[in-house]
């Protein structure tokens, strides 16, 4: 009988937390069409503590913070618009630099072309911004605000040269001689593996994991090159970037580390599942510090053309 009663008020408890109104879930109007009326919608969750929190806490928390990442599913338009007030909330002038992803190091000398009155079509031509691998649509007013806010903006990808590069010489080595990739031979054979493991499950399994070494040096030097961006500039920093990229136990926080920062942030954006009803399940304390949870964009088995393309 006991039991019973202790599973009950459980039960209660965790339905109380879904209702609770710890942020403006009922004036949120979401883009994403999938799963709104899932019970972690809006919500935030701070992982540590295991509780969720109010908008007003989140934002307090992240500018106590001098490295704030910020990890993204790259199509899902509501993580764009959280992303956009959360640049308004954190830019602070000439402070605070803001680090994307979807620039590389070529792009840099674009990036002081820029100017506060440009419009989004003068960004879009002064920065030759990558229309095949990110829709513009998706950052253009990230891009304008930070600079209308007065933060600089830091390139924090690699080059398609440097990718061939990697894919030519199939190792870490040939990259050894430059400082921003140094971190790289300093992180621990079991995160290697974990990138590794991603990199497997992102190519649906269908290539053997030795194939597949080249693309986790990839992700190693992409997350390099992030985590160089932010600490060399020695500001105050945003990075918006793949939510694996931003992982504590595999990404930018690793190489952070290595260079002698471990002050860093991460928010994890993370589309709800249908059978994810605890928030804790989404991420553990060591990946990520706090999760805002929003509806899910699309419903689409991304591996289904590759299987049907693939011959062994």
């Amino acid at each position: 009988m006991f039991q019973k009663t202790t599973a009950l008020l459980s039960s209660l408890v965790t339905f109380f937390l879904f209702l609770s109104p710890l942020t403006s879930k009922a004036n949120t109007v979401w883009s994403a069409p999938l799963l709104q009326n899932h019970p972690l919608v809006g919500k935030i969750y701070n992982v540590k503590q295991e509780k969720f929190i109010s908008q007003e806490i989140l934002i307090t928390a992240l500018k106590k913070s001098p490295y704030v990442l910020i990890g993204e599913k790259h199509d899902n338009a509501d993580h764009h618009r959280l992303e956009l007030k959360l640049l308004e909330s954190l830019v602070n002038k000439p402070h605070t630099q803001v680090v994307f992803e979807m620039l590389t190091d070529e792009q840099q000398s674009n990036i002081s072309l820029l100017k506060a009155d440009d419009n989004l079509v003068q960004m879009h031509e002064k920065l030759a911004w990558n229309d095949k691998g990110w829709l513009w649509s998706d950052y253009a007013a990230l891009i304008q605000t930070s600079i209308s806010h007065g933060a600089q903006i830091r390139a924090g990808n690699i080059s398609r040269p440097i990718i061939k590069q990697i894919y030519q010489q199939n190792n870490i080595d040939a990259l050894s001689n430059k400082v921003r990739f140094q971190t790289i031979k300093n992180i621990s054979e079991t995160a290697k593996e974990q990138i590794l493991n991603q990199v497997f499950e992102s190519h649906c399994q269908l290539m053997p994991k030795t194939k597949l070494v080249p693309m986790m040096t990839i992700q190693l030097a992409r997350d390099a090159s992030m985590a160089n961006a932010i600490s060399t500039s020695k500001k105050p920093s945003i990075l918006i970037a793949g939510s694996f990229h931003t992982q504590k136990n595999v990404g930018v926080p690793l190489h952070l580390e290595k260079n002698g920062d471990q002050t860093s942030t991460t928010l994890l954006l993370a589309e709800v599942k249908q059978s994810g009803l605890k928030p804790g399940s989404y991420a553990s304390p060591d990946e990520v510090d706090f999760i805002w949870f929003t509806p899910k964009q699309v419903e689409k088995d991304y591996c289904e053309g590759l299987r049907l393309n693939h011959k062994p």
